[in-house]
């Protein structure tokens, strides 16, 4: 299991940029890895520019089912937990 801490990487949930470190570090982890905590503590909001680089991107290499299989969010906010959710499958059933 690998655990990442998004305060930890890169400060916050707010850009783009940090979307990409983030991404990074996924995709990493995705590809050693079995599960992966990503852990939000300290982190109030997530931006859709930021979801849709960190989480989004994912799309491009494993399905929505093995994301929500693999991937596990923890020490979040009801308002990062939707932003997550509803990009990914918003993005998932438009290439379905």
């Amino acid at each position: 299991m690998v655990a990442i801490s998004i305060l930890d990487i890169v400060g916050g949930a707010d850009t783009s940029a940090q979307g990409d470190l983030v991404h990074a570090k996924l995709t990493e982890g995705l590809r050693s890895s079995g599960e992966i905590l990503i852990s939000f503590d300290g982190v109030k909001t997530a931006t859709s520019s930021f979801v849709n680089t960190s989480f989004v991107k994912l799309l491009e290499e494993w399905s929505l089912d093995e994301l929500k299989r693999r991937l596990r969010v923890i020490h979040s906010t009801r308002q990062i937990n939707d932003m997550i959710k509803s990009r990914l499958e918003r993005v998932s059933m438009a290439h379905a």
